[in-house]
């Protein structure tokens, strides 16, 4: 299981069209757009995260823009009846392949995934719809192809925020649900991630980790 680590500043040049037509064969699209955005409630009581302006353009606009540069011609959009209503408006010149699920439900990526099975016929490109980035994510599929990966990851180190949360005072991001990455001494392969609310109050980890 590899992953990329997203630099700070990169701008990666653009697909060539082999490039882009190689990708929408041994690919598909997939966009998570169901979110709550549980770490914002101040922001998403109104309004579901991926409708949250960012530059006066919704939050899933910027993921769909960056699939379509890529050289998708369709995306499967996993998101809610309230997202699917405004997804016209994004101006996307995709197929954009919607499936809903219910607003109450708290589903993971893998779950998500689960419910949309039937329609995965390739290796897919799983993009959340928070994601705004310049990095090269044809270099995530290369290192894919490149090592035969069950799953590669494009991720960064997070900073140190200690401002207050929106509508929580006193209370810091720091005190936020964390999700624990462990890498190995390289910093290019995963061996362990998990959710703190998934966890006991210890992490247990297997001494065969600690050897890879």
């Amino acid at each position: 299981m590899n992953y990329v680590e997203s630099p700070s500043r990169f701008t990666a040049p653009p697909p060539g069209a082999e490039r882009e037509e190689n990708l929408k064969m041994e690919f598909q699209a997939v966009l998570m757009a169901a979110g709550g955005g549980s770490r914002m409630m101040d922001l998403t009581s109104n309004i579901p995260k991926p409708l949250l302006l960012v530059g006066n353009k919704p939050l899933i606009w910027y993921p769909l823009n960056l699939m379509e540069r890529l050289g998708f011609e369709e995306v499967i959009v996993v998101t809610t009846r309230e997202v699917q209503k405004q997804l016209p408006q994004m101006d996307s010149k995709m197929k954009l392949d919607t499936v809903c699920i219910p607003e109450d439900t708290d589903m993971g990526t893998a779950d998500s995934l689960r419910q949309i099975h039937g329609k995965i016929k390739t290796d897919v490109l799983v993009v959340s719809c928070d994601l705004i980035t310049d990095a090269a994510l044809h270099e995530v599929i290369d290192l894919f192809r490149a090592h035969d990966a069950t799953v590669s990851m494009l991720m960064r180190k997070a900073h140190d925020f200690t401002e207050p949360v929106p509508g929580q005072k006193g209370k810091n991001k720091e005190a936020e649900q964390r999700d624990f990455v462990g890498v190995d001494d390289t910093c290019k392969r995963l061996l362990f991630m998990a959710n703190e609310a998934d966890l006991d109050d210890e992490l247990v980890i297997r001494k065969s980790l600690m050897q890879k």
